[in-house]
């Protein structure tokens, strides 16, 4: 279902906790040579830990309202899936807020040339979401969002709760 990519676990260096809050973030300005700080490097860099649900929430809230996640695309043409890593123990699928944020993950991993095209697969978050299931009957632990900038994340089994509490109370707002 998904390849480990041992590269790709170089600059995934967050610990990822059974919970949603971000890990340990680098400032988002920091990464000059690679995309512009985004709304979510924002709200992620504010969460001060696991009891700040007001933080936690309008992160969760702004990244499951994308339009897609994207997830750098590994296995042979026509079989592909999304690229994992062991992040301190944990298989998590590397996942990204942008095509952007992907492809420049990518190059700095030696994934691909500088001047490569990214093989890619963009997903709703609806459509990840309800294929919880079957990430965590993979052995997937999470989803680690932009780990070379932010690296905030999500507990496979923890997509569907999430999902329910920021998409219900969304349209009450």
């Amino acid at each position: 279902m998904t390849d480990v990519n041992d590269n790709a676990s170089e600059a995934a260096d967050p610990d990822p906790a059974d919970s949603t809050e971000p890990a340990d973030s680098t400032d988002p300005a920091d990464s000059a040579d690679g995309p512009p700080p985004s709304e979510t490097d924002r709200l992620a860099a504010q969460v001060s830990g696991p009891e700040d649900q007001v933080g936690m929430t309008a992160l969760w809230r702004l990244t499951m309202g994308l339009d897609h996640w994207w997830f750098i695309a590994v296995g042979e043409p026509g079989m592909e899936s999304p690229a994992a890593a062991e992040i301190s123990g944990q298989l998590m699928l590397l996942t990204f807020t942008t095509s952007e944020r992907a492809r420049d993950f990518a190059v700095k991993q030696e994934m691909i040339g500088a001047d490569d095209d990214l093989n890619a697969i963009a997903l709703p978050p609806a459509e990840v979401v309800d294929s919880s299931g079957s990430y965590v009957d993979a052995g997937i632990q999470g989803l680690m969002f932009d780990p070379h900038i932010s690296g905030f994340y999500i507990p496979s089994e923890q997509l569907p709760v999430v999902w329910d509490a920021v998409t219900s109370t969304h349209t009450s707002d």
